[in-house]
């Protein structure tokens, strides 16, 4: 009979490390490295003088970041994803015709296109912290 417990005591405690261990999802880690990068997107003067090349380097961490997102979200979060690539994308061709075309219409759109990634990568934090 204590055999039995033991053996029951061992697979008990077992089950609740996997349920409440310290290993988190990978969603966990890149998500949170994804808004962090959208954070220092957001903290660029769109007024300086060096705005272009700042922006131009802060979607640079963000491709990278966005990529591992994607890589660890599977299915689960496809929509979110998909959400903040176009999102991406939109960042992206605002800062090319803003490069290309300076002015305070370009540089506002920049501003939009930035605000609106920063909104869907928040959407998505929000539902990972669920999981995580």
């Amino acid at each position: 009979m204590r055999p039995a417990i033991g053996v029951t005591t061992l697979l008990l405690t077992m089950s609740l490390a996997a349920c409440g261990g310290e290993d988190k999802p990978a969603i966990c880690n890149s998500s949170s490295d994804l808004r962090t990068s959208v954070k220092e997107l957001k903290k660029v003067d769109i007024g300086s003088g060096t705005a272009l090349a700042d922006l131009k380097s802060a979607i640079k961490q963000i491709k990278s970041n966005l990529a591992d997102v994607k890589a660890d979200a599977e299915s689960e979060y496809s929509d979110q994803v998909k959400a903040i690539e176009s999102g991406y994308a939109v960042l992206k061709t605002s800062i090319q015709t803003a490069t290309s075309s300076t002015s305070a219409a370009s540089l506002a759109t920049v501003g939009a296109a930035v605000s609106a990634l920063a909104t869907d990568v928040q959407a998505l934090i929000a539902d990972v912290q669920k999981t995580c």
